[in-house]
């Protein structure tokens, strides 16, 4: 379980997160939506323990994050940082050794995945030579290639077309059957609605509403799109 305990972060004097706390259970897919600025890649990056929160602690499975083995997590940033002169199977061969990937094992699970992400005949090019869909695509296999069993994801979709986003969405699908946890970060509802058990919205670094995500949609009349507008129009006032 990953659990944040009234937890917030400022920059010069204003709080991008404000005494925020979330239970995320394993074996669930948790969206966390907001608008842009809401306070989301923040929270995020503190539970990867890039940056340390103000105040509040954040615990998986019990264990401060600090104190974690981030191993076994898998971290998509929102920000693509690959290697753009590299060839791309060297760039996620060169991640997988990394996160400590026995290297017999680290190009079976590289060839799994640009087959599984239909890439395979990109494999030998060089990163800058991929469409910013196909670089998403090796950003993603970098963030999953160590078999994480707790997945955060910031804003996957980028940049890719509706084919590619179905073959995403199997794959968090596949990985939900196996027990693991996936946190999807993103201001795309739909996405929310198709892919995640519970959510919580967040606006300007503070939680609005948080709870299943059917039964938010129910008590907004069916649809995201309209908690989102009544939530944050009521935080604005």
């Amino acid at each position: 379980m990953l659990k944040i305990d009234k937890v917030s972060k400022s920059f010069t004097g204003i709080k991008a997160v404000d005494n925020i706390s979330l239970d995320i259970p394993v074996g669930e897919v948790f969206g966390f939506l907001g608008p842009n600025g809401a306070g989301k890649t923040t929270t995020l990056r503190m539970i990867m323990d890039i940056l340390q929160p103000d105040s509040g602690l954040i615990s998986i499975d019990g264990k401060p994050s600090i104190s974690c083995d981030h191993k076994r997590i898998g971290y998509l940033p929102e920000e693509r940082g690959i290697y753009q002169k590299a060839k791309v199977r060297d760039v996620v061969e060169y991640f997988g050794r990394l996160k400590s990937i026995p290297v017999a094992e680290v190009k079976g699970r590289a060839n799994y995945w640009f087959s599984r992400l239909k890439i395979e005949d990109l494999a030998d090019k060089k990163v800058a030579e991929l469409s910013k869909g196909n670089q998403q695509k090796v950003q993603f296999i970098i963030a999953v290639i160590n078999d994480p069993v707790l997945m955060i994801l910031d804003e996957p979709f980028t940049g890719l077309d509706p084919v590619n986003q179905k073959i995403l969405q199997d794959i968090i699908k596949d990985f939900k059957a196996q027990d693991r946890t996936i946190i999807l970060s993103t201001h795309q509802m739909a996405k929310v609605e198709e892919n995640c058990d519970s959510m919580c919205l967040i606006h300007k670094g503070k939680i609005i509403t948080m709870g299943k995500t059917k039964d938010i949609m129910e008590k907004h009349g069916g649809s995201l799109d309209k908690a989102f507008i009544e939530l944050i129009g009521d935080s604005d006032e």
